[in-house]
Order: structure tokens, then sequence, then C-alpha cells
């Protein structure tokens, strides 16, 4: 749901976050909702700032049940310092408006009835995002860090794994919690939802993330000028597919191709092997590209 455009970064609701404010709305805690979203569109805005700093345009920021995803231009998923400035400026701005609250309460300015409430709201929205699943800040910190070890796609399909799980737990707390009488706060089930569905939404982008990832590694050298290489020995039976899914960023890579009598068949640079996955498809061995060189 589209909401209103600030500074040129179009806003909109997710629907999850909608009903998070109506089951507010509907235990009669309205105050509660308009605070919460204030505190989530400020970390946002977090977002918003730290991605401007480096030069990258939001062109939409949605707002999710604890946090929210901002539509970003160009490829931040292979920039993986870049990514964990931006992912971490959100519970830092959490982190600043808690203790501007605290400062704020401790001096008897504002409202007592509802400061100690914005403080709580900051912590915990800050402390949840730091949570290692996506789409959350953490996860994304998560996968910038893992893709420099076992690539973007791997490092992408493991953050929503994470997710996945982490909402089953939350889930799975939420009904024990029913059935045992013990109360529910509300939204906790929501985001357990939410968690498990983003986690199959982001696990679907990861090969179109990869293939971005892909498409860049050329211009990463070019930029760079220069950049540490990373060996890759693969059997000549291998596809492409197989064999680019450990190319990780900051590296460039050389694909030793070996058969099965363990001696070398051929060099191939991390362009070629790139080139040919786009010109022929994912499914054609290395040993194909080694014996066309020789």
């Amino acid at each position: 749901m589209r909401l209103l455009t600030v500074f040129g970064v179009e806003l909109r609701l997710n629907v999850f976050f909608l009903l998070l404010i109506f089951l507010y709305w509907y235990l009669g805690q309205l105050v509660q909702a308009l605070i919460v979203f204030c505190v989530v569109f400020l970390h946002e805005m977090g977002h918003v700032v730290a991605a401007a700093g480096y030069g990258i345009k939001v062109k939409e920021v949605e707002l999710l049940p604890f946090g929210g995803v901002a539509r970003i231009e160009g490829n931040i998923e292979i920039e993986p310092a870049v990514e964990t400035y931006v992912a971490i400026a959100g519970p830092l701005t959490n982190c600043f408006l808690a203790l501007l609250g605290y400062v704020l309460k401790c001096s008897g300015i504002g409202d007592p009835q509802w400061l100690p409430f914005f403080i709580r709201c900051n912590l915990l929205l800050g402390a949840f995002n730091l949570l290692p699943a996506m789409p959350l800040d953490g996860g994304r910190v998560f996968r910038a860090f893992t893709s420099l070890h076992i690539g973007v796609k791997r490092a992408t399909e493991r953050a929503a794994e994470v997710s996945k799980y982490l909402g089953m737990v939350m889930a799975g707390i939420g009904v024990w919690s029913l059935g045992s009488g013990r109360g529910l706060s509300p939204g906790f089930l929501i985001i357990a939802v939410f968690l498990i569905y983003s986690a199959v939404k982001e696990k679907g982008t990861a090969m179109y993330i990869f293939m971005k990832f892909l498409a860049r590694k050329k211009e990463e050298l070019f930029r760079e000028g220069a950049l540490l290489s990373r060996q890759v020995v693969a059997l000549e039976t291998i596809h492409l597919k197989d064999v680019v899914k450990y190319f990780v960023p900051k590296k460039y890579h050389l694909v030793v191709v070996v058969g099965r009598d363990q001696k070398i068949k051929g060099t191939l640079t991390e362009g070629e092997v790139i080139e040919e996955m786009l010109a022929r498809g994912p499914e054609v061995p290395v040993g194909v590209l080694a014996g066309r060189k020789k």
C-alpha cells in the first residue's frame, strides 16, 4: 500500500504491518501503534541517509512489522562492506533514539506516559533487527560476511534458512503460549509468519542476486585495478553453475580444470567462465572450455 513520498523516496506499508497496526487498534492501543510506526519510519530513514552517504539512491521503502526493506538502485548485495554499513545504520538509529528518549525522560521533558514505551520500542526494534535472519539488518550483515567465504548465492540461501527456522521457533513459542494460557503479545505470531514468508521470498531472489553479482564481476576488476586471486580446482565434468558458486566478492578466480587422472587439462579465468555461462548456459562442463583453449 502506497503511503507518501519523502525526499523522493516512495513509502509503502506492508500488509503485515497493516495487520499489526489493526491489532493494536483493536486492543485499544492506537497511540502505541502510532509510536511503532514512527520508530520504524525513523529506523528506515537511517538506512536511507547511510545509503545516500555512499551515493546510493533509494527508490522505495516498504515498512514491515519490525523494520523495513529499502529498494536501492544498483547492486549493494555484491558490495559486502557497503551493505554492512547501510544495514547497521538502522539499529544504530534506534540506539540513538532510545538514548534521546532516556535523556528526555530523566530531564522531565515529554510525556512520561509514552516515553518509556518509545524507549522500549526502539530497543526492541534495534535488537530484533540484529538477528541473523533475512530481511532483517542482522541477516544482511550475516549475508555480507558469509558471502566473502561462500559466495553471494549460498550466503543468501543460508540467511533465508536462518530466517525460516527462527520464524518456526517463534511460531512454536506463540502457539505454546496460547495453549498454556500465558498470554501472547500483539503481533507475535504475525512476526513469525512474516519471517517464514520472507525466508521463502529471499531464497527465491538468490539466483537473481547471483546473476547480478556475476554480471558485475568484470567491472569489479576494472574498477579496483587489481584484485587478490583465488584458485578453484574443478573436475572437467563439473558444470559451470557448480563452479561459479565458489566465486566470492573482492577476489579474482582462476579455475584449474583437472581430469579423473588428476592431470591438469587447462586453466580458465573468471571472465571466461562468466562469459561462457551467460552465452551458453550454466550446464556446460568446464572441460569443454578447457579443451577449446588447447
